[in-house]
């Protein structure tokens, strides 16, 4: 083995720094939320949901209609318009062996192996993540939209529908504009064969797709294409200010001797997701 490269012996650490440079690739749903990462005894799972009303004519707002007040009257007091939610701490983890021939391998394969098994460890944990937020997510929505002209791949309108949804959006948020969209990647794949999405790929130019310059929010919005949105749904949403989501542990890791049986090596993520502001969060159906 003389003239071996020298291969890491801290595979914890190794297994570590590999989470670290792949996470940013594989986290999809939770980018939409406002991520804090907290200390595991400090989480509060009640919290405050505030609830918003709107109407074309009175406007947005979590109160009561005005009233005319009369001299000498007082202003009826009303209530702000919140409710009690509640939310629970969610741990997910997974692990795997390296037997102890492996761990004494000089061979760069060795390396290879445990990075591997790093990456799929943690692809395993972020899609059931993914799944959970975005049944969570279709649960909170505080505003709601239906497609009504049939299915994108059939007779819907995929640009209409999401002009309209934005439009919705903003009236009911007091003047928010949205700023991603969540979407199954089939459901992508019909709107993105429409030519005037293809055109808001690039700007000025005239739209001419031939000259124009890339630009990375067609009609306006971040797309997050994620197998654990439903087909035929829909997110809509202002990013970060909708939901937040609390990291107790971050692929926290987990390294046992078991003799001659070799390492195990454990990662553990906890989170707690709430929904402080559901109505800058729209859940559509039917496209």
């Amino acid at each position: 083995m003389a003239g071996t490269q020298q291969l890491p012996t801290d595979w914890k650490k190794f297994i570590d720094t590999t989470f670290f440079a792949y996470l940013p690739k594989v986290k999809k749903m939770r980018t939409l939320f406002s991520e804090t990462n907290v200390d595991p005894t400090q989480i509060t799972n009640e919290y405050a949901r505030m609830t918003q009303t709107y109407a074309e004519a009175t406007g947005y707002s979590g109160f009561g209609t005005p009233i005319t007040l009369a001299e000498g009257s007082r202003a009826v007091m009303d209530d702000f318009g919140t409710e009690d939610g509640t939310s629970s701490q969610v741990s997910k983890s997974l692990g795997f062996r390296v037997d102890r021939k492996l761990l004494s391998s000089g061979l760069p394969f060795q390396r290879d192996y445990v990075a591997r098994h790093s990456v799929e460890l943690m692809n395993s944990i972020e899609n059931y993540v993914n799944g959970a937020l975005a049944t969570n997510m279709a649960s909170n929505a505080g505003q709601s939209y239906s497609a009504t002209g049939g299915t994108w791949a059939t007779t819907g309108d995929p640009v209409q529908d999401i002009n309209d949804a934005k439009n919705s959006f903003k009236k009911r948020s007091g003047g928010i504009d949205a700023d991603f969209a969540a979407i199954h990647p089939d459901n992508f794949t019909d709107i993105s064969n429409d030519f005037r999405f293809q055109n808001t790929f690039y700007s000025p130019a005239g739209s001419v797709l031939d000259k124009g310059v890339l630009t990375p929010k067609p009609l306006g919005l971040d797309w997050v294409v994620e197998t654990a949105v439903t087909k035929g749904t829909f997110f809509m949403g202002k990013k970060g200010m909708f939901g937040r989501l609390l990291i107790s542990e971050n692929y926290k890791t987990y390294e046992t001797t078991e003799g001659a049986a070799g390492n195990t090596y454990e990662a553990v993520f906890s989170y707690v997701d709430q929904y402080p502001l559901p109505y800058y969060l729209m859940y559509g159906t039917g496209i």
